[in-house]
């Protein structure tokens, strides 16, 4: 439980920072970038970047009996998010990457066992983007 509790914890750490991130524009110090990429990397089960490979069907199966699935599909939205940021302006994968990030929050928002009205604002805000 208290392993639980911790993860939970890390994955909405993560989340919060690059929700900060993206609504605000406040840089993080690499260091910490690196740091968060570590810990989402074990969380998540796989390494980061291959998230930038995986659709939104590979990204739902890979949690599918995970007790902490609606987290981990959160994270791995949120992170696919932050990629598109990092993404080239002109980048079609741009442009996907924020469209798969938005549509795994959408399902989280939907399916999820917990109402975030900071999830529904950045899907708002991502949606009058796209």
């Amino acid at each position: 439980m208290i392993k639980q509790d911790f993860l939970i914890r890390m994955i909405q750490q993560i989340i919060s920072a690059i929700a900060e991130v993206i609504l605000y524009r406040k840089p993080i110090q690499r260091k910490e970038w690196e740091e968060y990429n570590g810990i989402a990397r074990q969380i998540l089960g796989f390494p980061v970047e291959l998230l930038k490979i995986m659709n939104i069907k590979d990204v739902l199966e890979q949690y599918k009996n995970d007790n902490e699935q609606m987290d981990k599909i959160e994270l791995a939205a949120m992170l696919l998010l932050k990629i598109s940021d990092e993404t080239d302006s002109d980048s079609a994968s741009k442009a996907k990457f924020r469209q798969d990030g938005t549509s795994l929050l959408e399902y989280v928002q939907q399916h999820g066992h917990t109402y975030s009205l900071q999830r529904e604002i950045l899907i708002k805000i991502l949606k009058t983007i796209n």
